[in-house]
């Protein structure tokens, strides 16, 4: 009587490498995909395969529109002080 079935360590190990190239990307957001360091692909929201140990998930990037306050000051010729508030929106134009 064995103790550890090998077979059965065999199978919970290719279970578990194949679950682990599953990801979920979020809506509103896509994932740089890596391998070796290289962009490779991209992967858009939903569920996603990777390959579980060659490729890696780099940074998840945003493709909302997304807006930044700008506050800044300058001083004028006549050493008068001038207050700028300004907002700038942006978004990514094409993800490919």
């Amino acid at each position: 009587m064995d103790i550890i079935n090998p077979q059965l360590i065999l199978i919970i190990l290719v279970v578990f490498i194949a679950f682990s190239g599953l990801r979920t990307v979020k809506q509103g957001y896509v994932d740089v995909v890596t391998m070796f360091g290289k962009y490779r692909r991209m992967m858009r929201p939903g569920l996603n395969f990777k390959i579980p140990v060659l490729e890696r998930v780099s940074r998840s990037v945003s493709i909302q529109n997304k807006s930044v306050e700008l506050e800044f000051q300058a001083v004028t010729q006549d050493q008068a002080n001038v207050y700028f508030k300004s907002m700038l929106l942006f978004s990514v134009q094409n993800e490919d």
